[in-house]
Parts: structure tokens; C-alpha cells; sequence
């Protein structure tokens, strides 16, 4: 990871990385790892453990990280489907058109994990955590999920207490927040611009 945050280093700035330089910087970052991230490959690094994908975010006052997409869904045939929703809170179809499609991407993966970077624009630090991906009955999931705002649709796929993953209207796709207060207690500290301390991931 120092390789990748030189540049901000010699300048005392924050550690500002797009998506894509997280995933290099990740995958460079792990023996026997391989980068293999091409946009809708739900994999953005291969290891000889783990497969990872990699979300790059951030928090500032509030421990309610920004949202990272987990998928996206724009078929031309969902289109009525939007609309359904705002109008008669259609939950069953929701999870038909958008978290069985996710799950069904998870299958296709082997040991898969969310690799978050997560920026904290205040104290102008970076920390990492893994949340590793498993499939759970829940028999309740469509009486579970609920309007969130008027904009967005909670969906039951993560402890409350860590996080909340819902399905975002205006974009149409199923996001993932974190709740740093509870997370940076499995996190990892990287970096602050505030010190000279670095802790590479290897």
C-alpha cells in the first residue's frame, strides 16, 4: 500500500484513491494475489485464499460510512418494476429483481470478501476491514424489509448494528453502508496524514 500512497506522502496531503487504485493497491499488497477486477466481474482480486471485492469509502462526522454498490441492476425490464415500487411497496419483487441476482453472483464465487478501505475525512486517516460474504435462511426477509426514507428500501442482509445494506431507487441498485462506530473495532489502522505511521497489508 506505501507504493500507492507515496505521492500524497511527499505532499502531507490525504490519501485520496479511486476504486480502481484501491484494487491495485490491494492486490499488489498480497503475496500470490492477482487483480481481476473488469467492471462487472463481482471479483476485483484473486488470492490463493480468498477472492475479494474491494470497496473503497469513506466517513466524516456521522460513523455512517458513504455507500459502495453491490449491485447494480438496470435491465430494461425492471423499469415497470421501479415504478411498482413506489407505488404499492412491491418488497417480493424487489427481491426477485435485485437480491437474487446478487446471491446468485455470490454462488459463482468461492470464499468471497468485501475488502473495505475506509477513508475518515475528519482525523484524515485510512483503515481496513473484511467482511467475509455468508448466505443465511431468513424466512422473514420480505416482511423485513421496509421504506427507508422515501428514496431507498432497507433490506435485511447485514446485523444492524454493523452496517445496512438497501436498495437505492434513483440508481437501482443495492448499496452497503458501515457503521464505523461499531467497525473500527475490527478494523485495521493504515495511515494518518497526521503522523508518519504506516502499517502495510500484507
Amino acid at each position: 500500500m506505501l507504493d500507492y500512497y507515496a505521492p500524497f506522502l511527499e505532499k502531507k496531503r490525504p490519501v485520496q484513491l479511486a476504486k480502481e487504485i484501491w484494487e491495485y493497491a490491494v492486490a499488489d499488497s498480497i503475496d500470490g494475489a492477482k487483480w481481476v477486477g473488469a467492471g462487472k466481474n463481482i471479483i476485483d482480486v484473486q488470492t490463493p485464499n480468498i477472492q475479494i471485492d474491494v470497496k473503497g469509502i469513506s466517513v466524516s462526522k456521522s460513523f455512517l460510512t458513504t455507500e459502495a454498490s453491490i449491485l447494480q441492476n438496470n435491465k430494461l425490464k425492471n423499469d415497470n418494476f421501479v415504478t411498482e415500487l413506489l407505488e404499492s411497496k412491491n418488497f417480493a419483487g424487489l427481491k426477485d429483481a435485485f437480491v437474487e441476482p446478487y446471491f446468485k453472483k455470490v454462488k459463482s464465487t468461492i470464499n468471497l470478501y468485501y475488502f473495505c478501505a475506509i477513508r475518515n475525512r475528519i482525523k484524515q486517516t485510512v483503515s481496513y476491514c473484511l467482511l467475509k460474504i455468508v448466505e443465511q435462511p431468513n424466512p422473514k426477509f420480505i416482511q423485513e424489509m421496509c421504506m427507508d426514507g422515501t428514496r431507498s428500501v432497507s433490506v435485511p442482509m447485514i446485523d444492524s448494528k454493523y452496517g445496512k445494506i438497501y436498495f437505492g431507487i434513483p440508481k437501482r441498485r443495492l448499496e452497503i453502508r458501515l457503521k464505523m462506530n461499531e467497525m473500527y473495532k475490527f478494523s485495521v489502522f493504515s495511515y494518518s496524514s497526521h503522523t508518519d505511521a504506516i502499517l502495510q497489508f500484507n
